[in-house]
């Protein structure tokens, strides 16, 4: 009794550990599918998952394993697993090591997402471990979109949901068709 006891525990433990996102979509254009449904922007990536991207159509995606940032351009079919991104068919992904605290903010979405919008109604200064993270965060003013995604999931993070506003409001801007974008510059 003890040893099934056991193993499944040993189970439970090991398919939760599977649950765990492995990373995070910071950045997607053109079609791109998650199986049977839109791949969209802060989407996590768990084992299993399909990636199907159309001619023209890329993605964007912080691997947290080894902090990594990957990026992917279509056509092409990927398949998610323990290990990594396996492209089935396609080119080989874009990638570069990215520091830790950058790819730490995206392992928690923001959490107005989902919720109605809270008025803030005293603003506190910031105190200077926010202004510290603040700017290991801060991307250089040429960075990619994924990178400005990243800070402004930071800023959220440390508590400086206005600032992050301001930044989501720039990147909604930019791509004025994605509502996770709208909703967040709110």
């Amino acid at each position: 009794m003890k040893k099934i006891l056991l193993a499944l525990t040993l189970m439970a433990f090991s398919f939760a550990a599977c649950a765990e996102p492995l990373g995070m979509v910071i950045d997607v254009q053109g079609n791109a599918m998650l199986g049977k449904g839109r791949l969209e922007m802060l989407s996590y990536l768990n084992a299993g998952n399909d990636i199907e991207l159309s001619p023209g159509a890329s993605m964007t995606v912080t691997w947290y394993a080894g902090s990594k940032e990957l990026k992917f351009s279509g056509p092409a079919r990927l398949k998610v697993e323990p290990g990594g991104v396996k492209v089935v068919q396609g080119g080989k992904a874009q990638e570069r090591t990215v520091a830790d605290e950058k790819v730490a903010a995206t392992k928690k979405l923001p959490a107005r997402l989902g919720q109605a919008a809270i008025n803030m109604r005293g603003i506190k200064p910031m105190t200077p471990e926010q202004e510290a993270q603040r700017e290991k965060l801060r991307p250089a003013e040429n960075a990619p979109f994924g990178d400005w995604v990243v800070y402004a999931m930071g800023l959220e993070q440390i508590g400086l949901t206005g600032e992050a506003k301001g930044v989501w409001k720039k990147l909604s801007d930019q791509r004025p068709n994605d509502p996770k974008l709208r909703q967040l510059a709110q």
